[in-house]
This record gives structure tokens, sequence and C-alpha cells, in this order.
């Protein structure tokens, strides 16, 4: 086995284990969240080599052990630092965020000052997109044992640690709806699943909808275009590229605002309550639920 230990410079207002409780992708393999000694550790390949990762926050860096079976060449060793600033969202900035807060109030700014603002991600679009479609008219139950299921020897071959990557989309894209059904257990999905795995294959970084400067409604309609993507699945991808304009509404957002606000029609009213945050409406939405000590993780 090889193992090689990296470090990364955090951000100003960093906090590893706030990013990782922001929402429930912590809970969703291969990610693995160890309460013990606020560390989180996943599968991945950097390239075509599959690795384990465990990361801790030591002050101001994040502390990175890798293992493989293999040296790591210095094209995989910088892929392991992208796919990791992508999923800790190490190059994120909160600036913008935080002027808004200030503007709100001072609990506010506190969280943003205490790390809100970065969420964890997936290391790549495409395991973000799939997982995205998982949590579609479903139980979390049910979205944790798809995610458990596809990141198996079925799909992906196996890291020092004998656990499985999230499968590349090249794996899927050429499979039968049937032969998907057969293989992992996410139903009606089978079909949307393998014309998903049809766009990452063919362009991986979806149109570079995180990085070419595209305003909202652009990107949305990038998002929108995926097969099996509605309202809820395209605002829940947006977020995880980076666009908070709009607060993706499923069955636990409508319970908290029917809970807080007895509210009956809850599109509307949240383009009225959380107009304040502007393009960060669903930062003032989650942060709202973080100072309610309402904001479900899918523990």
């Amino acid at each position: 086995m090889y193992i090689k230990t990296l470090k990364i410079k955090c951000p100003d207002n960093y906090s590893l284990d706030m990013t990782c409780h922001v929402h429930g992708w912590k809970n969703l393999a291969p990610f693995e969240w160890h309460v013990g000694d606020q560390s989180l550790s996943f599968s991945c390949y950097a390239l075509d080599t599959p690795i384990d990762l465990r990361l801790w926050q030591k002050q101001d860096y994040i502390e990175i052990r890798v293992e493989s079976d293999s040296t790591l060449s210095p094209s995989e060793v910088e892929q392991i630092f992208a796919l990791i600033n992508r999923s800790l969202g190490l190059e994120v900035r909160t600036e913008a965020l935080l002027e808004i807060a200030d503007k709100v109030g001072a609990e506010y700014v506190a969280l943003v000052k205490n790390g809100a603002g970065r969420m964890l991600r997936s290391p790549s679009l495409w395991e973000d997109a799939s997982k995205t479609l998982f949590t579609t008219n479903c139980t979390w139950a049910l979205t944790k044992h798809m995610c458990h299921a596809v990141c198996s020897a079925k799909f992906s071959r196996p890291t020092p640690n004998n656990r499985y990557p999230f499968p590349k989309p090249e794996i899927f894209k050429d499979l039968e709806p049937n032969e998907i059904e057969n293989l992992m257990p996410i139903g009606y999905r089978s079909h949307y699943f393998i014309n998903l795995a049809k766009r990452f294959s063919q362009d991986s970084r979806l149109d570079g909808i995180e990085m070419n400067g595209y305003d909202f409604n652009s990107a949305y309609k990038i998002v929108a275009s995926l097969n099996g993507f509605g309202p809820y699945a395209s605002n829940h991808l947006m977020i995880l590229c980076g666009y908070f304009d709009e607060v993706p509404i499923d069955t636990v957002v409508i319970s908290y605002l029917k809970n807080n606000y007895r509210v009956r029609k809850p599109e509307a009213f949240i383009r009225r309550h959380y107009k304040k945050w502007k393009k960060f409406r669903w930062w003032g939405f989650t942060l709202e639920k973080m100072l309610n000590k309402q904001n479900w993780l899918g523990d």
C-alpha cells in the first residue's frame, strides 16, 4: 500500500465540520463522517486509480491521507487536489454572502464566520447529478440505499481499504434500462440514469456550468435539459453547481414552511420572504433553519 499525506490551506471562515453538516451528502456513499475525530473519508478515482481519502481540519489547513495500491503520478496528485477543492468548497468565496448577512442580522453573520456558506459536494458533477436523481420521488432511506448499491464491486474496482468509488459514467452509458434495474434498485430512474451517463460521458463538465460565468437562467436551461430533471432536481443540482438563487422545494421544505409559517403556496412565499438574500436565497433559507435548529441532515 502507498500512503501519501497532503495539505491544503483553508480559506477565511472555513470549517470542515460546518461544510459537512449543511446538508445530508455526508450520509451518502461513498462519504463517511467520523464523529470521534471530526474527519471525512471517502473513496474516489485519481484519474483511473481507485484511492481512499481521509481528511481532517488542522487549524488553517486540511490534512489529507491518501492510500492507493501504487505510487501516484504527479497528474494523479494534481487531480486529488482538484477534487478535494471541489468537494470541500475550498475555493468558494463567502464575502458576498457575508455582506448580505450583515444587513439581515448579527446571528447570520456569526454563522457565516463560523463556516456556513460552503457545502459538501461530490468529487465530480456527474456524481452530484446522479445522487440528485436518486433523491427524486422517494424516501431518504431509499436514496441512501441507491447510493450504497451503485458504489459496489459490480461497477468499480476496490480501493486499498476494499471500498468502492462512485463509478464513472462510461460504465453505464451503453446499458439497457432492464440491465440497470437488475443490477441496482433505482426503478424508473434507470432510463434517466443511462441518459445522464451518456451526457456526462460526452461532456463531464456539463457545458462548463461551474466555471463559465453563466447567469442563473442560462445555467438553469442547461440543467433542466437533463432527462428526469424537473424543477426540484434542476434547482437542487443548480445549488451543487454554486447557483443559490432558488430553493428546491421538496417535502422537507414544505414541512418546514408549514410548521413555521403555515404556508400554503411555498414558491410565492419563498420568493417574497427570502428576497433580501438576492442570489443567495437558498442560503438565507438554510441559515434560518440552522438558527431554528431545524436543518434536517438526513442522519
